[in-house]
């Protein structure tokens, strides 16, 4: 409705009406002001959430259930809820109303606004305003400055590490314990702090090697999905698979089957189940490989603050071998087998249209979800019937036969020098040559590019690869432990072995890695 006023001169006076809001211009680009430190709090918040909803909210629960403790059931509820508001209010949609005004030889030179007052602009425009979700790209920091501040974590827990080493050969317990507790506090702060700096270091070097360009808000649901994927596995692991072993097994037998046995299979399966999930946005082999590589990292956020937790209670010394082992070590390998699967998940997308087959299944489903709400007499379009979905219910056929969706595009803008900046990944992309090469110049090429591992599209195979390089790394660092009790070595030793097999490990799982990451690079995108 138009809106009238009363001036000074007592006229009345019709104000403009706001222009409407009309869909956003094909291929418009947007910018956003590059803040790449802002994903890493905002995701280290949620994944301290997550893990008390996990921890000490589900799994209590489900305790309390078994053992019939109404505390534990009690405490276990209030840690599900009480996190939740606070996660809906860190990862709540956006959308963002964009003003746009094009000089227009036919238009005018003030423009009035919905909230009141109006927009002047220094000659004659036509304008138009329109509401798009918030689709900025991921935006991470240079791999100069996590690896950085991951370094200097390290080095940092290391010399507070040194009291702790020498009050080990001090006669007096409690100059030991003094040390022990002024040690441990700042150590336990500062990997609390920076635990998933690791996570990020892989997540922007993964980005950074496959090149594709992400959008914050997806690569941020599929960290979720990894975090979420580990409620299903500790509940596994932690009570199913127990009660299926025989009665008279040790504690430690049944924490070296568990690790062996039920660790790769159940957290495998639950991973491949949540990368599952983004089947309408998987497209080729390359994206399932991105996608599966960041839930991975999802994963391995809750359970490096889980390890991070329990290694403190072992001080300074314990925190800092921890988070190297962590950083380097294991949080690639979960990255790496879930990326295994995703690839095959990505594979079988591009073959059968998976992910248009979901998007239709998925708008079904939503589209059934509103004729039965309708049908017991609630308005839910708002419509002022109760018709069911009034819009087009397109066939299957119909939806495979149909373009994708074209959206707005995003750009980074640098916060100092106001200048475009290219996210993490969204670099120019390697140009393919067409050109005959003789066998010597291929060599040649080959030989430069390095090694390429590109996995087996088949989903099962993937996903046995991956439960099998799981199985291998956690069996073989349990059986370090046992095969140094056999030869008698003291705790020293034992150590010095555990250390020299996982140095191992991880030469073999960083060389895997990189020929992997090479070779799924090197397929073509959709």
């Amino acid at each position: 409705m138009s809106r009238i006023i009363l001036g000074a001169d007592g006229k009345r006076y019709r104000l403009q009406d706001p222009s409407p809001l009309t869909p956003a211009p094909d291929g418009i680009q947007l910018a956003t002001e590059s803040k790449p430190w802002r994903n890493y709090w905002r995701m280290l918040g949620t994944v301290i959430l997550a893990f008390i909803v996990i921890w000490y909210g589900i799994s209590f629960l489900v305790a309390g259930s078994i053992y019939n403790e109404l505390i534990l059931s009690a405490l276990g509820a209030f840690c599900s809820i009480a996190p939740l508001p606070f996660l809906f209010l860190l990862h709540r949609p956006k959308m963002v109303h964009v003003r746009l005004a094009v000089p227009d030889s036919n238009g005018k030179t003030h423009h009035p606004l919905p909230e009141g007052g109006s927009l002047k602009t220094p000659q004659t425009t036509s304008f138009q305003r329109f509401l798009t979700p918030d689709d900025s790209v991921l935006d991470l920091p240079p791999l100069r400055q996590v690896w950085g501040a991951f370094l200097a974590t390290v080095i940092l827990g290391a010399l507070l590490s040194v009291p702790m080493l020498l009050s080990i050969f001090a006669e007096n317990e409690d100059y030991l314990v003094g040390v022990y507790v002024l040690s441990f506090i700042p150590v336990m702060v500062l990997c609390i702090a920076a635990f998933s700096i690791p996570v990020f270091a892989w997540w922007a070097t993964s980005s950074k090697i496959l090149g594709l360009p992400t959008r914050r808000r997806d690569a941020e649901a599929w960290l979720i999905a990894g975090m979420a994927s580990a409620l299903p596995a500790l509940i596994v692991n932690s009570f199913v698979f127990p009660a299926l072993l025989p009665g008279g097994l040790s504690s430690d037998g049944v924490m070296a089957l568990s690790a062996t046995i039920s660790a790769p299979i159940g957290e495998e399966i639950f991973k491949m189940l949540a990368v599952c999930m983004f089947l309408p946005m998987i497209r080729d082999a390359r994206k399932g490989f991105q996608v599966g590589f960041t839930v991975g990292l999802g994963f391995a956020l809750i359970e490096n603050l889980s390890y991070i937790m329990g290694s403190g209670l072992y001080g300074a010394i314990s925190l800092t071998l921890t988070t190297v082992v962590r950083g380097i070590g294991s949080i690639p390998a979960h990255g790496l087998w879930t990326g295994i699967t995703g690839f095959a998940v990505g594979t079988l997308a591009q073959n059968q249209d998976a992910d248009k087959r979901m998007s239709w299944l998925f708008r079904m489903l939503s589209i059934k979800t509103v004729d039965f709400a309708e049908n017991l007499g609630f308005d839910v379009d708002g419509d002022g019937d109760h018709s069911g979905y009034d819009d087009e219910r397109h066939t299957l056929q119909e939806m495979l036969a149909m373009e994708d969706e074209v959206r707005a595009s995003w750009k980074l803008i640098d916060s100092n020098t106001g200048m475009p900046v290219d996210p993490v990944g969204d670099g120019q992309k390697e140009e393919v040559g067409e050109y005959l090469v003789t066998a010597t110049q291929a060599a040649e090429l080959r030989a430069e590019d390095g090694l390429r591992i590109i996995p087996p599209s088949t989903l099962w195979a993937c996903l046995l690869i991956s439960i099998a390089g799981h199985a291998f790394w956690n069996g073989t660092s349990v059986g370090v432990g046992y095969l140094a009790s056999a030869l008698g070595l003291g705790m020293g030793g034992a150590l010095i072995l555990s250390l020299i097999w996982m140095a191992i490990l991880i030469a073999i799982l960083l060389f895997l890695a990189r020929g992997i990451l090479k070779g799924v690079r090197s397929l073509p995108s959709s």
